[in-house]
């Protein structure tokens, strides 16, 4: 039996903006809007899913074992048109998926049932929304946070900083260079600021580069109250929000 677990290693995740233009789009259709806990990146999910080739062959079905799928969403453990495609769903929610070869299982195939080049057809099913064991926080509870006086980590290079500036009172620690290498003196330098008991609001261009950060400090590091900018400082310009020059 094909389990969606079996990951195939994404290197065109990597490609270039105009090739990646080129490649088909990952297909969402709605069938039923969630109305419970919404999933996001790093939260454990359980999931029920069944899964077709085009040619309408099931290869695998959660239903038929009558046990839902838990993993861990946006951390690569399974297909990438699942950590896509799942994301943002609301528990209660259904969607029909329609996934390109490489956002699925590419050249290679998926054992028998999953021949290469293979575009699949999903329906999927959000069942339970656990953490992640940070929080995801927006531009108005980012507003409430600062005016308690809560520190805000900017942990974008100085070329960014200087390209859109900062909000105010902003530490600016960088987390990550240019090719995307964690840097050595991040932590050091955050622990100067804040403890693991303290709370602490990280922020970076959309929110991608600290919810990697936030995950870390959280399950690894042993911070408990880590507030991550889910959109980042874009979607805080763009509503409007003061920013000072570095």
């Amino acid at each position: 039996m094909t389990r969606i677990l079996k990951v195939f290693a994404l290197m065109l995740f990597w490609a270039s903006p105009a090739f990646a233009a080129e490649l088909p789009a990952l297909q969402i259709k709605e069938l039923k809007i969630g109305t419970g806990e919404e999933a996001t990146r790093y939260a454990e999910i359980d999931v029920h899913y069944t899964g077709w080739t085009m040619d309408g062959k099931k290869f695998d079905s959660s239903h038929d074992r009558g046990d839902p799928l838990r993993f861990k969403l946006g951390a690569g453990q399974v297909i990438q048109g699942w950590d896509v495609g799942f994301n943002g769903m609301r528990v209660g929610g259904k969607r029909e998926l329609i996934i390109p070869p490489h956002m699925a299982y590419g050249e290679k195939g998926a054992g028998n049932a999953i021949g290469p080049n293979a575009t699949l057809k999903f329906e999927i099913e959000l069942v339970a929304v656990s953490g992640p064991n940070f929080t995801n926080i927006d531009n108005a509870v980012l507003k409430d946070m600062m005016a308690k006086g809560i520190p805000v980590i900017d942990l974008r290079r100085q070329d960014e900083w200087n390209s859109t500036g900062i909000i105010k009172g902003s530490h600016m620690i960088t987390a990550f260079d240019g090719k995307g290498r964690l840097q050595v003196d991040f932590l050091p330098k955050l622990e100067k600021i804040v403890g693991i008991n303290d709370e602490v609001i990280l922020i970076c261009r959309t929110g991608n580069r600290t919810a990697l950060i936030s995950n870390a400090l959280a399950n690894n590091k042993g911070f408990k109250k880590v507030f991550n900018v889910q959109n980042g400082i874009s979607s805080w310009i763009k509503e409007g929000g003061a920013v000072v020059k570095p």
